[in-house]
């Protein structure tokens, strides 16, 4: 049997705007002394995306909430980072296309701009956290394909 790959799809983007949209760190940071050893970190992330036609972007709106992992249960909140990070596609057109009133991203659009957006998040939140007991937390590397969402 033959299997019939899809044709390999071409984006032409270039990163026009990073935004730092929101930082903070509660209180409990200020009660650690000592740095934390590194896998007592755990963080949650959350990627929305949003494209606009005319002017031919493509946005991730991400969240990344950092916590304590004191056990498999608790979870203490340590940090949080909201960043949006717009692309621009030379190719909006071939890329992102719209069936009836939606919009159909392609699975490597998201996959390669959620590795850009997470990685953009990696520098930011160690600038932020560089003279804090936390510094040593820094965002792991992951498969941006887990942000692909689950077809139904």
């Amino acid at each position: 049997m033959k299997k019939t790959l899809a044709p390999s799809l071409q984006i032409t983007l270039r990163i026009s705007d990073i935004k730092i949209l929101h930082f903070e760190t509660t209180k409990r940071v200020e009660e650690i002394l000592e740095p934390l050893p590194i896998d007592s970190y755990e963080f949650r992330f959350d990627l929305k995306t949003g494209s606009s036609e005319p002017d031919k972007i493509f946005t991730n709106l991400l969240y990344v909430t950092l916590f304590e992992k004191q056990s498999d249960i608790v979870k203490i909140e340590l940090a949080k980072l909201h960043t949006l990070t717009t692309f621009q596609i030379t190719n909006y057109n071939e890329v992102i296309k719209k069936k009836d009133d939606s919009v159909i991203v392609p699975n490597q659009l998201i996959s390669l701009t959620a590795g850009i957006s997470i990685s953009t998040a990696r520098g930011i939140l160690t600038l932020h956290l560089k003279d804090s007991k936390i510094s040593n937390a820094i965002l792991p590397i992951i498969n941006a394909q887990m942000f692909i969402p689950v077809k139904k």
